[in-house]
């Protein structure tokens, strides 16, 4: 006998993903609005991190957290980290989990970590672990940097001494030579006489760390991601206006798309997970193909 929940709970789950690429396919192709600083609520005009907020939202390297914040003093994890570095890289597909037991299939930051382990950029924590949800601190971020800087040949002859700074003896000794580069090249600058090494780095200060890295060390735009071609046969093409934007998008002519296009005019919600990656509801009656 058939249990039909698990039928209708699988059928569920076989939409869910087959809309997810769909509309995957659909944003992909289409032009979409860009964040600035100024959507977000809690950045104000004159804060010390508004152009870097600003920075990183048009590049599309760091996104809002969801209701319309950015939440500047949040701390940065380790996965959010190696999920920016993996944005400015293109994004490019690597397979697996790096080898990490509390990396799973399929959340946000599985590929970026696999892609950040495989390239020698991050060491996990000990017993088979990477922590991706545990806060990065600022001596890790420089490491990392610094590794990814040498890695792509930038130049990281830069050097500071830690003269002047009273907590300079809280550096472990991985992160020293690293700290000396980011410190010199003026990625990383203390308050005060302090560099707090081992204090968080909050989602502001990333913002400015990453904007100083693209600006002042790699020289260079975030690498656009590479999208792969799409066979043209079996595709029909359609235009969607949101607003007073219309945008011409292509998609396989089938049974979800004619479903999707009879739905159309259609309000989608989205929502944000982690101020990274973005969901969108769409009706649950949608066919999937099989």
């Amino acid at each position: 006998m058939r249990n039909k929940k698990g039928d209708d709970f699988m059928k569920s789950k076989q939409t869910s993903r087959f809309i997810s690429l769909l509309l995957g396919i659909v944003l992909i192709l289409c032009m979409t609005p860009t964040a600035f600083a100024a959507d977000y609520n809690d950045v104000a005009d004159n804060a010390w991190y508004h152009t870097a907020v600003d920075y990183v939202a048009k590049k599309n390297l760091m996104a809002g957290t969801g209701g319309g914040n950015f939440e500047p003093e949040t701390s940065m994890t380790r996965a959010m980290l190696v999920t920016i570095l993996h944005r400015i890289e293109g994004s490019p597909v690597v397979s697996g989990n790096g080898g990490f037991s509390d990396v799973r299939d399929g959340n946000y930051y599985t590929t970026a970590v696999a892609w950040a382990e495989a390239n020698r950029f991050v060491n996990g924590v000990g017993d088979g672990r990477f922590a991706p949800h545990s806060r990065i601190t600022r001596q890790e971020f420089a490491s990392i940097l610094y590794r990814y800087a040498n890695a792509k040949g930038y130049d990281t002859s830069a050097y500071a001494t830690f003269d002047g700074y009273s907590d300079a003896s809280q550096i472990h000794s991985y992160a020293e030579t690293a700290m000396h580069w980011a410190v010199g090249s003026q990625i990383l600058r203390g308050s005060s006489n302090s560099l707090t090494p081992s204090g968080s780095a909050t989602r502001a200060q990333a913002a400015a760390l990453f904007m100083r890295f693209m600006e002042n060390i790699a020289k260079e735009e975030p690498t656009e991601p590479t999208i792969p071609a799409l066979p043209e046969e079996g595709m029909i093409t359609m235009d969607i206006t949101v607003g007073n934007t219309t945008f011409t998008a292509k998609m396989y002519d089938n049974e979800t798309t004619k479903a999707l296009i009879a739905q159309l005019p259609m309000t989608v919600n989205m929502s944000e997970l982690n101020g990274l990656e973005k969901f969108y509801d769409l009706p649950s009656d949608l066919p999937a193909e099989s």
